[in-house]
């Protein structure tokens, strides 16, 4: 199998994984597909280094976010609105609609470093591996989990209000 070929397999799998990460870091839907287009530039770039140590999922969070915080670093106004519309976000169910708009709005509220680490949570990746990821240890993750967690309670609260 060429190394297009399984590329192409593994992002067939987990292109989710770039969506999800362009939902929350970029506020349009034109910013979203011109993050994900740069992801997964970035991702075929990187994958003849991709050595099968991690899961290919989790290095493919580590390339999405790096490349959707470099991307925020470049152009401050493209991304981390807070001003928050569903319609912009066609990757959010229907169904699921009012539950994961209000999460979605508190998480655009986090800064860059909050909204990987909560993301990566929401996708039941252990401390570990987040950590993994991130570069944090476990006992790091877990403790910014937490203050991140009672931050979301915090910030739903108030918008319910």
């Amino acid at each position: 199998m060429s190394l297009q070929d399984r590329f192409l397999e593994e992002i067939k799998s987990n292109h989710r994984i770039i969506r999800k990460v362009c939902l929350v870091y970029a506020r349009t839907k034109d910013d979203q597909e011109d993050l994900f287009q740069e992801c997964l530039y970035n991702a075929w770039k990187a994958f003849p280094g991709f050595r099968g140590d991690a899961k290919f999922s989790s290095w493919l969070y580590r390339v999405s976010l790096n490349t959707a915080l470099y991307h925020k670093r470049k152009s401050q106004s493209a991304y981390l609105e807070v001003d928050f519309d569903l319609a912009q976000y066609p990757f959010v169910e229907q169904k699921e609609e009012d539950s994961m708009a209000q999460l979605y709005q508190a998480i655009a509220v986090l800064n860059a470093v909050e909204k990987s680490i909560i993301l990566l949570y929401l996708e039941d990746l252990s401390y570990r591996e987040i950590g993994e990821i991130t570069g944090f240890s476990e006992t790091n993750v877990g403790a910014k989990l937490s203050r991140i967690k009672g931050k979301l309670k915090t910030i739903i609260i108030k918008n319910g209000s």
